[in-house]
């Protein structure tokens, strides 16, 4: 690399600094972690009141009776050991961790939900023993089968077992089967290897109380679920007012089928009468981080309200809706949520235009569509892909991506979002690394050309020179 893109220590720290110093001059940044990289600006307010105690909402699941908080508490997003690189790290961070499902409890959270791959494999671990230490009867308890990994049916059955062991229960009060995709490969493991016949012995013999599925599949796979003869209890789909406002379609590939439109799945899923769980109600955070025009409309109608407590207001009031998940990392995103959910308030006609028109001026056509949730990773060649992707969208978000060589804040940006690509994602984990092997595509529940994307983002921090 040539010598005008060489960083000194002291002159990349100065930068870091200087940089932090004005984001948070703008509210941009809200605190900072061991690393001393930023915490998602989630903009909360200083000063509010604690949250209360005892007004969580409660949503009842017609098919068992099972009084459920509004607010569910995702175990995909655990707080990791300082040091870790990764916020899917295997390292979870367990004072931390136990600290937020305590606080989660006593304030009226009962809905828990983690999975096979969660954290490497260690969520389910950690969520057992957390929740160990309160009553069975205070929570309820959610995981899943991994069919992505296209178990046989010794291996589903084992996977089961192992999954009772690891969450320290009898029995699971929400199971799923994870992530359904095409119908060729749901048939290949729930047909063919018969490891739904196995699943429904499971809820026959209680170790299961509600069965159903998570979606992130094309369109005959839904007609395909809906029209089974089996007796679901209950579904899990990603919903956001981004995708349902905009109707968001998500562009097909070669390589993949044709993800179900956002507003036809869900009008279809409303139309089924399941109970629903929603996952991915901030897009992967990215609806709790609006450019500052949007945010501005908001805060226009409810000064002390976050971006992210829109969101989660908006899908709280769509039919059907049984809990809301949230991978909350921070105490001050449990806090938030609690505040939005205890109690719940359904949008007003006022405020559903002002989302409208906030939405409008959010920017959409340059944003990468992906949620962090990591389920592309490892790459073979090391690239991290969330981190990369995470990166380049906040810089959108907060404006600070070099476009025009010739406006006046073209050197700020371009400095910013080069101290902030340091901060965030090394040197060997960026996009030029990505050799487009397309290992990844198959794997993201997004249908986002993971390949094609790293290779503009290649091509642009070539262009303006921001490797360091």
């Amino acid at each position: 690399m040539s010598g005008k893109h060489i960083f000194t220590r002291r002159r990349l720290l100065a930068g870091m600094a200087a940089t932090v110093g004005g984001l948070a001059g703008l509210g941009l940044v809200s605190s900072m972690n061991e690393k001393g990289i930023g915490r998602d600006p989630v903009g909360i307010p200083p000063g509010l009141p604690e949250p209360p105690t005892d007004k969580m909402t409660y949503r009842t699941n017609p098919n068992s009776g099972d009084k459920v908080s509004l607010l569910g508490f995702g175990c995909m997003r655990y707080p990791v050991l300082p040091g870790e690189s990764s916020p899917r790290s295997s390292a979870i961070d367990e004072k931390a961790a136990f600290a937020l499902v305590d606080y989660a409890l006593a304030h009226g959270v009962n809905y828990f939900d983690t999975a096979w791959g969660y954290h490497g494999g260690a969520s389910e671990t950690l969520t057992g023993r957390a929740l160990r230490r309160h009553p069975r009867s205070a929570f309820y308890l959610a995981t899943k089968m991994p069919g992505y990994m296209n178990p046989t049916l010794a291996q589903a059955k084992e996977m089961f077992f192992t999954q009772l062991k690891k969450c320290q229960v009898d029995y699971f009060d929400y199971y799923l089967l994870h992530t359904l995709s095409t119908v060729p490969s749901y048939q290949a493991t729930y047909e063919k290897e018969k490891v739904l016949d196995f699943l429904l012995e499971q809820k026959q013999q209680g170790r299961i109380r509600n069965l159903g599925w998570s979606f992130h599949g094309d369109k005959p796979m839904l007609e395909y679920i809906l029209s089974r003869d089996v007796p679901w209890d209950f579904a899990m789909i990603q919903i956001n007012y981004h995708d349902l406002l905009y109707q968001y379609v998500p562009p097909p590939y070669r390589t993949l089928p044709s993800p179900a439109p956002a507003r036809w799945m869900f009008d279809k899923m409303a139309a089924s009468g399941l109970p629903l769980i929603v996952m991915e109600p901030l897009l992967g955070g990215r609806l709790a981080r609006l450019n500052r025009k949007a945010l501005g409309i908001l805060q226009a109608e409810r000064p002390q309200s976050t971006a992210a407590s829109w969101a989660f207001r908006y899908v709280a009031g769509l039919p059907n809706i049984l809990t809301v998940l949230s991978g909350m990392t921070y105490m001050e995103h449990l806090q938030d949520n609690l505040r939005t959910y205890a109690p719940f308030q359904p949008l007003s006609d006022r405020e559903t235009a002002a989302l409208r028109k906030a939405l409008d001026v959010f920017v959409v056509a340059d944003n990468i569509r992906c949620t962090t949730c990591g389920y592309c990773m490892p790459c073979p060649y090391g690239v991290d892909i969330p981190a990369v992707f995470r990166q380049h969208n906040d810089c959108l978000d907060d404006e600070l991506v070099p476009r025009d060589a010739s406006s006046a804040d073209y050197a700020q940006a371009r400095h910013a979002y080069r101290v902030r690509l340091a901060q965030r994602v090394p040197k060997l984990r960026t996009a030029s690394h990505c050799i487009g092997c397309g290992q990844c595509v198959k794997l993201c529940p997004q249908f986002i050309d993971i390949p094609g994307e790293m290779a503009k983002l290649a091509k642009f921090l070539e262009d303006q020179g921001l490797e360091v």
